[in-house]
C-alpha cells in the first residue's frame, strides 16, 4: 500500500507540473497569431461560442489551437513573466503597470521572432487564412 500511496502522489505532481507548463495557442483572436494562454482556453471558446459572428466561429475554433512545436525560448520567457504579472495582478492586486509592461516585453519578444514563429505556424497551420494581421484577411475595419 505504501508504494501505492507513493506512485499516486508521484503521478499527481507530475500532473501538477503539466497543468503549470506554459501553454500557448494558435489564433486565439483574429488579429493575433500566437498568444499565451493567460486565462484558461475553455473560457475563450466559450466567449467565442456565445459572442463572435456565426459566420466566424467556425473558423476561429478550427484555427484555435495550441503550439505544438517548440517557440523560441526568450518567447516562452516573456510569456511566463506575463502570465506571472497577470495572476499577481489578478490574485494579489497588484498594480496593473506590472502586467502593462510584462506584456510589452512579451509583444516585443514576439516581433523580434517572428520569422521563427512564421515558420512554425506554416508547420502547423498549412491551410491558414492568416494574412499578417489577421486570420478574416478580407475584412478590414
Amino acid at each position: 500500500m505504501n508504494s501505492l500511496f507513493l506512485y499516486l502522489r508521484k503521478v499527481l505532481k507530475l500532473m501538477d507540473k503539466k497543468r503549470s507548463e506554459q501553454k500557448f495557442y494558435w489564433h486565439t483572436h483574429h488579429d493575433v497569431l500566437v498568444d499565451v494562454e493567460i486565462v484558461p482556453i475553455e473560457k475563450r471558446i466559450k466567449y467565442i461560442k456565445e459572442n463572435k459572428l456565426k459566420d466566424e466561429i467556425e473558423l476561429r475554433l478550427k484555427l484555435l489551437r495550441p503550439v505544438k512545436g517548440e517557440l523560441p525560448k526568450e518567447v516562452v520567457s516573456a510569456g511566463k513573466d506575463c502570465k506571472k504579472t497577470w495572476e499577481d495582478y489578478d490574485d494579489k492586486k497588484k498594480a496593473w503597470g506590472d502586467y502593462l509592461k510584462a506584456q510589452r516585453d512579451y509583444l516585443e519578444m514576439l516581433r523580434d521572432y517572428k520569422e521563427e514563429i512564421n515558420v512554425l505556424h506554416k508547420e502547423e497551420c498549412p491551410d491558414c487564412p492568416w494574412d499578417g494581421r489577421s486570420i478574416f484577411p478580407n475584412r478590414r475595419g
